[in-house]
């Protein structure tokens, strides 16, 4: 063979082979069904479909003039090049593959000097079809009419029968289905003839033996078939009901979720990627408004998956992604989802919790902002308990909401701090113990108490001074509790002061008690002073106080303090006797 044919020969194959390679079928599929689904997704006002459409037309006509024209076969739901699958999607409702086959196409071959505007209107066809299954034509219809020079299809062979959904009848045929077809009783009709004036002599004779065999039984079973026609057994109905019943279940939010990152993840540029993010964060603000709060959990969840993929590959994108979820937490985002949430007669909890968990750190400030205008308790109880986990590393932005004006926005904030049981809290809670309404106040005991740290002591020891009878009580409990010994001078303090005998009785009787916890030994000399006073007459308090010293001796673990007890037990004073014997039953501390 002469070597310019060995030549020729080559360059033969090579092209050949070229031509076999499937990546060009992928890549042209992959740009037809991101332009179609940016049509489908995109409101009609965004530049995105049209730019979609602009990169598949470019792109098509390079990879069509290049290859010398694509030829595809199509299964129900795969396509095929050269035998090999370029575009494949497991679900009926997405598969391009499946919308051409459901309307008997086979194939389908585009050409070259295929032209601009023939791809356009495909891909404004194809987005037709797979907008909705009920339209006026098949696939099939709609490619005759628009006329296509250089896209040719192959449709499959009359007669041979699909199996898809929308066409089969076999789901529903019932056991007793007749083997004889109904077309039986026409098969003589084309056949009768008649002479001129035959018809009305029949007529006048009344012979109606004329149409025999299948057609002659045509009236009975024909009005016994259409009495039947429209009736179902009772499995054939629970079919339908499960068909119906899928179709009302469809998730038309994880469908537009997946949509949407399909199309994010095939953008290539940028700025188009900025924009993609921009849309979906329109999604987003959608389903806040309509209080779809677990769809926009499941959004951001996406975000949070692709953002961790991205960093994990080191891909500059990672930091849009970012830049988004940092946007949802900012302060007009959770405004617009404070006014929702007290809009919203019937509010999803769970959901709310749930997507207000994934925001970033950023959200803190607003979300405490939040607080004092929602209208909902479970609202703001849902956010307390998102302010716990978000602000677990970042106390200095939690403590900001001390400084609230609102009271109860600041009880609040002392509560999650309490709650989050960590001593760096102790130096801002400094600030709301001498706050001007008490219920703040009490909190911040209550979240002291809960913080395990020597400063506790300290802040109910300064409690001790406070106008508030409930939280003088309340501190008074706490150092019985521990037991310090540094709070015993500030409880005799207490003793001590002049108006301590216009103290509430219940209130006396802790005071004397704890003194008695915290001294134990170096109680006993007050004790006994209240115990050996000559009583005025008709003096009540007196009396009561002796009571208190008697049950306080039973808070004393010293020999002393038995003995003495044993003794007031044989007491003339019937109060006091009692008393005594109530306390030797045991010195378990204040109740």
């Amino acid at each position: 063979m002469p070597v310019n044919q060995d030549l020729d020969f080559l360059e033969s194959e090579i092209d050949s082979l070229k031509r076999q390679n499937p990546k060009c079928a992928v890549e042209f599929f992959n740009f037809l069904v991101k332009a179609i689904k940016a049509k489908l997704v995109y409101p009609a006002s965004s530049k995105l479909p049209a730019q979609f459409r602009e990169e598949f037309i470019n792109k098509a006509t390079e990879i069509i003039e290049r290859e010398g024209g694509l030829q595809f076969k199509i299964t129900s739901s795969s396509i095929l090049y050269n035998n090999t699958p370029v575009y494949e999607s497991a679900s009926k409702n997405e598969n391009l593959a499946y919308t051409f086959f459901r309307d008997g196409l086979i194939g389908i071959d585009f050409q070259t000097g295929i032209t601009a505007d023939e791809l356009g209107r495909l891909v404004d066809l194809l987005a037709k079809m797979m907008r909705t299954l009920y339209v006026d034509d098949d696939l099939a219809t709609l490619l005759w009419e628009s006329n296509f020079e250089h896209i040719q299809y192959e449709l499959i062979e009359e007669g041979l029968e699909i199996e898809t959904f929308e066409y089969s009848t076999d789901r529903f045929k019932g056991p007793g289905v007749s083997g004889e077809d109904i077309e039986s009783f026409f098969i003589n009709e084309g056949k009768l003839t008649f002479e001129e004036g035959e018809l009305e002599s029949i007529r006048r004779s009344g012979n109606l033996a004329l149409r025999t065999g299948a057609y002659a039984k045509m009236p009975d079973k024909s009005h016994q078939f259409l009495n039947h026609i429209s009736e179902f057994t009772q499995e054939e109905k629970n079919q339908i009901a499960e068909v119906l019943a899928s179709d009302a279940n469809f998730q038309h939010t994880d469908y537009l979720i997946t949509i949407i990152f399909e199309i994010l993840g095939l953008e290539k540029e940028i700025a188009g990627y900025v924009e993609v993010l921009g849309f979906i964060g329109k999604a987003l603000d959608s389903l806040i408004t309509t209080g779809n709060f677990i769809g926009a959990s499941m959004l951001l969840n996406r975000m949070h998956e692709l953002s961790n993929v991205l960093k994990n590959l080191k891909n500059p994108r990672a930091e849009k992604i970012d830049n988004f979820l940092f946007e949802c937490a900012s302060k007009e985002k959770i405004a617009n989802l404070t006014q929702t949430l007290n809009n919203l007669k019937d509010i999803d909890i769970h959901g709310l919790k749930t997507y207000l968990q994934q925001l970033p750190w950023a959200a803190i400030d607003p979300l405490i902002v939040s607080l004092g205008e929602l209208t909902e308790f479970k609202a703001r109880l849902a956010v307390c308990e998102v302010l716990k986990t978000l602000g677990k590393d970042h106390i200095e932005l939690l403590a900001r909401g001390l400084e609230d004006e609102k009271w109860y926005v600041v009880r609040n904030i002392v509560g999650i701090l309490g709650d989050l049981n960590d001593s760096r809290a102790i130096n801002y809670l400094k600030r709301t113990i001498r706050h001007p309404d008490y219920r703040v106040r009490h909190e911040t005991l209550t979240a002291v108490a809960k913080i395990h740290s020597e400063e506790s002591v300290d802040f109910m020891i300064l409690a001790l001074s406070d106008p508030d009878n409930k939280i003088q009580l309340a501190s008074l409990r706490y150092l019985a509790e521990k037991k310090s010994k540094r709070a015993f001078m500030a409880v005799e303090n207490l003793i001590k002061n002049k108006n301590f005998r216009n103290k509430p009785p219940e209130q006396i009787r802790e005071i004397i008690e704890v003194y008695a916890i915290l001294g134990q030994a170096k109680a006993l000399p007050y004790l006994k002073s209240l115990l050996s006073k000559k009583l005025l007459f008709g003096s009540t308090t007196d009396e009561r106080l002796r009571v208190y010293a008697v049950g306080a001796l039973g808070k004393i673990n010293q020999p002393e303090a038995i003995a003495l007890l044993n003794k007031l037990a044989s007491s003339k004073d019937a109060k006091v006797a009692a008393a005594a014997v109530r306390s030797m039953g045991g010195n378990k501390g204040l109740k």
